[in-house]
Order: structure tokens, then sequence, then C-alpha cells
């Protein structure tokens, strides 16, 4: 996925309510004034970006100065004349519209059908990214935006240099302990990720055992006395919004292997949860340090 489930603006293709009727008409009867979308084939001059991760791959490219609206999640540094068109979930399809975007970028786990549906409705040039749970997918997506932007050197150059780092930092994990990791990215109530996302693969890469990877959900809810059971040597906790809100419900089990030797780590969802590759290189490198800390 391209944004972490655990935060509310991003659940895979949730339903948002879109404009009336009557504004989608008035909308429409403008369409003659819009100058001809960009194809497949043109490289975009104006770009609408509705999700966070594809916000930073723009800046990543070298593209960020063909930004003119993104989203309240969106990074973007102060002074900005980039138009805010709304939450990821909840887009405000006349603002999107009024920017005459050449191209409106999107995807399936943050943005609704229905905003989609809207925008390709009133004749936006619109391309809808294909959530992520994996680094492989990840390349490839970015891969992908690089060559829709004309920027497909770039990208690729990007591709590499982050999969050699990756692989150097397995290399130097590989011979160590393989301490027993839980992963927590929601208190009330508390969730988990399972192997079969991409936190599962942070761990392994960062030579961890997730203690839920077995989960059959990805991200399954569990309790307390589950985790207990599991006994972890490290608890990642996911911070959303309050640092410490996550952490403190381990300080009531001081019997924990994570608890008694003090490796509860909480690492920031805008780091950890934004699936683009040099944000997962990041992220890398943070899990690493919380797992192995004290290594090279």
């Amino acid at each position: 996925m391209r944004e972490h489930p655990a935060r509310a603006a991003n659940p895979p293709m949730m339903a948002s309510r879109g404009p009336t009727a009557m504004i989608l008409a008035l909308l429409a009867l403008a369409l003659s004034a819009w100058p001809a979308s960009a194809g497949q084939d043109s490289t975009p001059g104006r770009i609408v970006s509705l999700a966070p991760s594809i916000t930073r791959e723009l800046s990543d490219l070298g593209a960020q100065d063909l930004l003119v609206g993104a989203t309240t999640h969106c990074p973007l540094p102060a002074g900005t004349s980039v138009r805010i068109v709304g939450s990821p979930g909840r887009i405000s399809i006349e603002r999107v519209y009024a920017l005459k975007p050449d191209i409106v970028l999107a995807s399936t786990d943050c943005n609704s059908r229905a905003d989609v549906a809207a925008l390709k409705g009133l004749g936006c040039a619109i391309h809808v990214f294909a959530g992520c749970e994996t680094l492989a997918c990840m390349c490839t997506s970015f891969r992908e935006l690089g060559d829709l932007l004309g920027r497909s050197d770039r990208a690729d150059a990007i591709v590499k240099d982050v999969q050699a780092r990756i692989r150097a930092i397995e290399s130097g994990v590989r011979a160590t302990h393989r301490p027993k990791v839980f992963w927590q990215v929601g208190a009330s109530p508390l969730v988990t990720a399972s192997d079969a996302t991409f936190a599962g693969e942070f761990l392994r890469r960062a030579g961890a055992v997730n203690v839920f990877g077995d989960a059959r959900m990805r991200y399954p809810r569990v309790n307390a006395e589950e985790v207990l059971r599991r006994d972890p040597d490290v608890i990642i906790v996911v911070s959303r919004m309050e640092p410490g809100s996550g952490s403190t419900l381990w300080e009531r089990y001081p019997g924990m292997s994570a608890v008694r030797s003090g490796r509860v780590h909480e690492l920031s969802a805008d780091l950890v949860c934004q699936p683009t590759p040099a944000m997962f290189l990041k992220a890398l490198e943070a899990v690493v340090a919380a797992v192995h800390p004290g290594e090279p």
C-alpha cells in the first residue's frame, strides 16, 4: 500500500461523498475551456497529487516544481504556492478541476473510487497507482512514475541505489542474533502486522522475527495477553500522534523481555508508513538500529 492502514485518511479505496449532480453539471460545461489533458506520450506540466507518498516521490524525482495541488497530508515546504485540494480520503473535485492539471496522480489505498470516477467523468487525465506491500512493488511503482514524467533514468538510478544499500544492510545483519519483535500499529484497538506487509518485510530484512508473522490477516487485532505469551525481545510502536501514547501500555508488563530490557521503541508513522523506495530505506535503517543497537 502507499499509505499505512492505521491512519484514518488511508483506508483502501474508502468511499467519500462526491460533489452534487448540479456542481458536476456546471463543471462539465467548462470542459471546453480546459486545454487538452496530457496523454501517455506527453510530459505533464501541471500535476495534482492526491497521496502523500506520491508527493514525496515527485520530490525525489526533482519534479516538485510541477506540483500545483496536493492534500492536507502531503509533505510540502513552508510558504509553498501548492493548493490544498482536501484530505486523501475526501477530495474537493471542484478545487482539483479549477487547477486545470495536465494529470492527477492517485493511489488505490489512499483515494476513493468515487473521487477517481468523478474526476474521470469531468475529463481529467488521472493515473491511479496500485497499493504496495513490498519493496519490489514500490520500486516498480516509482519507475512507473518516472516513466510518466519523462524521468526514467533518474527513477532507475534511485531504485538501484536504494536496492544496493539495502543489500548492504542485509549483509551486515545476516550473521547476527534474530530477536523476536512485536510491531504495533495501533493501541486502541491493539493492531499488529503480519509477514505479508511491508512492516513484515522490514523485520525480515532487519534480521528479526515477527512474533505475529504467521497471522492470517495482514493487520490483525490482538490483545496484550497474546503479546505477553509470545514474549518479544523488542517492541516497535508506530507512533501516529502523541509520542508515548502507544508505548505506555507495556509498562504494566514488567516481566516481558522487551520491557525488562528497556527495548520498547517508538518510530514515527511518517517514517515507517510512507511506502516509497527512499523512505523504505530510511525506515529500514531505523528498524535495524532498534533491533540491533550498537551494531554498525
